[in-house]
This record gives structure tokens, sequence and C-alpha cells, in this order.
């Protein structure tokens, strides 16, 4: 990797495009069925969260049931739980995070997320439950824990490791040790200057899921190739007040798909 070679001489220069590199999400291009599906909801608000604005779609006037896609995702991921939770008698709100899919800009953190949230219950009401896929089950369990009053919680092949998200990008751009560690604390900073004293420890599964406190369903699959089985078991051991629901061959992204996945978290809420 070039960075490692120009590290030897600028390592500072070196680790601040990898802190901005690891901010940056991750875009496809549009794709043409995407706009009619924003334009069927019945309600679209634009909310601010932190310095960035985004568009919030609403379809169904139930118990409120928000969405939470995760890194490089779109609320678009979750399309095929909308016409049977509004069967059941629920509303549905679904939108894309600061920095991702319709939303501007390329660049954003987990308070970003969360705090999207906390701008969608204010600007909604109440929330019956939040459905948080990957990365986004991080940001909504933070956001649980900042005092967001959502009654129940779905997490989908939740991704809590944030200290494994680091080494997998480091052995990706194949880091020299000492670029590493520069760059590692160069993130933790910027984490602090956010209000975060150590996000290496404070965003890890036993500080977000030990003691929650707030019930819900957790659905994962044996075959995910991004988590191991035996994190998803941890974190059922973890969150005491947790049901399972596991598959096996969806992945980590087809999970959100599948038929049966889609049933049991509708059959969970109407619950």
């Amino acid at each position: 990797m070039l960075l490692n070679l120009l590290s030897l001489i600028r390592i500072d220069w070196s680790a601040a495009v990898l802190e901005r590199l690891f901010f940056t999400v991750f875009k496809t291009g549009p794709r043409p069925w995407v706009a009619g599906f924003w334009q069927s909801a019945a309600e679209c608000r634009e909310l601010a969260v932190d310095d960035a604005r985004i568009p919030v779609y609403r379809w169904g006037d139930g118990p409120m049931i928000v969405f939470m896609h995760g890194w490089s995702g779109s609320g678009t991921q979750f399309r095929h739980f909308i016409e049977p939770l509004l069967a059941a008698g629920f509303g549905v709100i679904c939108f894309d995070a600061p920095g991702h899919g319709a939303s501007p800009g390329r660049q954003s953190h987990l308070l970003r997320f969360s705090g999207s949230l906390q701008a969608i219950r204010q600007a909604f009401g109440p929330i019956d439950c939040v459905v948080a896929h990957s990365f986004g089950a991080m940001a909504a369990c933070y956001a649980i824990r900042q005092g967001l009053d959502a009654r129940r919680l779905v997490l989908i092949a939740p991704q809590f490791d944030v200290n494994g998200i680091f080494e997998t990008y480091r052995e990706l751009l194949h880091m020299r040790p000492q670029l590493a560690e520069r760059f590692r604390a160069r993130t933790g900073e910027r984490m602090r200057r956010l209000g975060i004293d150590d996000p290496w420890i404070e965003f890890e599964a036993s500080r977000l899921l030990g003691d929650l406190g707030t019930p819900g369903l957790l659905v994962y699959d044996d075959e995910d190739p991004e988590i191991a089985t035996e994190a998803f078991e941890r974190f059922a051991d973890l969150w005491r007040d947790s049901r399972v629901h596991r598959t096996s061959g969806l992945g980590h992204n087809r999970i959100l798909k599948d038929g049966d996945v889609i049933a049991a978290v509708v059959d969970f809420l109407r619950a």
C-alpha cells in the first residue's frame, strides 16, 4: 500500500488520510426503482441531525416501527417488511442515515446514526420498536443507552465488534504497525471530540447489550460471512431480554429479504 511507504516520512498525514477513509461511506449508483419506492411513502419530512439534514419517510399510522440500516446501507433494504407490517396494523419509518443513500455527503459516524433515531422520536412521537441491521444495531443500542425510549428492539445480523472492524480495516490495507497505531489514535481522538471518551470500549457489545433492559428479538444467520456464529451467541447471552431467531444460508444482507425472517419479526411485534 502506497500509504505505508509514505508513512515512513509523513506518518501523521498518512494516518489522517486513513482516518478520513474510515469515516467515508461507500455509495453505489442510484437504481431505477429507488425513487419510486420513496415516493410510495405517505409522508416525507426533512430532519436536522447534528450538522446534516436527512429525508425521513413514513407509511401508515399505527404503532411506529423505525428501521435503522447499517454502514454503507440504505433504508431501501427494508422495503420487503413494509407491506406485512402495514397489514399487521403498524406504521413504518425508513430513512437513509447522514452520508448514506439519498442523504447528502459521504462522511458519517455512529453518533449521526443514533442522532437520527433521536430526531425521529422528537419529530414523529413514540417509537414502538427499532429494527436495526448490522452496524445500525450498535447505533440503536447506543441511542437507547442515551435515553431513546423505544419500547422494543429487533437486531438483525448485528455488528458490535468495533475493535474487529478496526482490525479488518487494518488488515485490508496491510498497514504497518506504527501507521495502524497512529491511525487508531487519531480515530479515537476524533470520537472524543464528539463526546465519546473511548470508542473502543464504549461501543463494545458488553457495554451496549449488558443490562440493556429493552426486550427484543435477535436474528442471525449461521453462514454470515461478516460475523461469526460465536459472536452472535455471545450477543444472545449478553442480551438477557431477547429471543433468538436463527437462520442458515442467508448471509449478512439477504436475511433482510427472507420471508420467514420477515414473518418472525412481524409475529414478534404483534405479540
